[in-house]
């Protein structure tokens, strides 16, 4: 009898700690990707349970949601890119950054090598398709600037988001890209891509997929962000030294994504996760915040340091 009590506490002890777990809810940028890799092995692998921590991930109705769910606090945390939360701030959502999930660049433009582009320049008197106004117009202005082309000498044409399809038709000559998606997916369909990255041509460093929280909660649930990031920057540094068992991972949740595809993007995103899931350095911020300033994407010039915090992240080891 006494045995079968100890049992009954013991299992009585485990499904209460298993109950008392805190819930967290993450929502993606997009549709699950190759670029949420990282994420889906931490969650898979247990090390978000490892950190005592439940991580529910949710996928956005609409690209533009997680950043204005995260500000109403519906949502707990959001993957978003830079430039998007520079948006928001500017729009006084009460956003801020505390990790960061890709640290560099994927945008530029895309090009066929059939129709006579190997330099940039070579898109004077060419059509450019788009997708996102006002942004998109605003970058590729800064990259065409760069090599001479100014605004008159080609046409932008609003695509919406059939951009291959379009660069494949010949509807235009050059597209916002991807160089981890539509970059591959040219190859594939069996042409030659050219692509220019956009930190190459005059726009400045950004991260493509940071990790964002309410600012004015944050605070409140700083263990709760700490496990978080923990457990992520376990998930990056398993998907940096065991790629292919990452993958299998992320195909093991998400069976439909298994194709050549998906595969190349995901090799070309490895290098660019953010090791230890650490933000880029407060001299990028504030170059970002100054272009985007200058080009009229914000209108405010807040302080540098209300945008992002290391609070939550682990200290580096020497």
């Amino acid at each position: 009898m006494k045995r079968l009590i100890l049992v009954l506490l013991f299992l009585i002890s485990v499904s209460t700690s298993v109950a008392a777990q805190p819930r967290l809810r993450v929502m993606l940028d997009f549709f699950p990707n190759p670029n949420h890799v990282p994420l889906i092995v931490a969650q898979r692998m247990g090390f978000f349970t490892d950190e005592g921590l439940e991580v529910e991930i949710l996928v956005p109705a609409n690209p533009s949601d997680p950043i204005k769910l995260v500000a109403t606090g519906a949502i707990d945390l959001a993957l978003t890119p830079q430039i998007n939360l520079l948006i928001a701030r500017d729009a006084g959502l009460p956003v801020i950054a505390v990790g960061s999930l890709i640290g560099s660049p994927l945008g530029g433009l895309l090009a066929l090598k059939e129709n006579g582009i190997e330099n940039l320049a070579d898109l004077r008197g060419r059509r450019i398709g788009y997708s996102l106004e006002p942004l998109e117009p605003i970058l590729w202005r800064t990259m065409l600037a760069s090599v001479g082309v100014d605004p008159g000498d080609y046409e932008l044409i609003n695509v919406g988001f059939n951009t291959v399809l379009s660069l494949l038709s010949g509807k235009v000559d050059a597209i916002g890209a991807f160089r981890n998606f539509e970059v591959p997916q040219v190859a594939i369909a069996g042409h030659e891509p050219v692509f220019f990255p956009e930190e190459e041509y005059g726009v400045p460093q950004t991260e493509e997929i940071l990790i964002a929280a309410n600012e004015e909660t944050a605070a409140q649930n700083e263990r709760m962000l700490s496990a978080f990031l923990a457990g992520l920057a376990r998930g990056i540094a398993f998907t940096a030294d065991h790629p292919e068992e990452a993958y299998n991972q992320f195909l093991a949740a998400y069976p439909d994504l298994n194709d050549e595809l998906n595969r190349r993007a995901y090799e070309i995103t490895v290098p660019l996760f953010s090791l230890g899931a650490r933000l880029g350095p407060a001299q990028e911020w504030d170059t970002l915040r100054s272009y985007m300033l200058r080009s009229g994407l914000i209108d405010h010039e807040f302080d540098v340091g209300t945008l992002y915090t290391d609070t939550y992240l682990k200290e580096e080891k020497e």
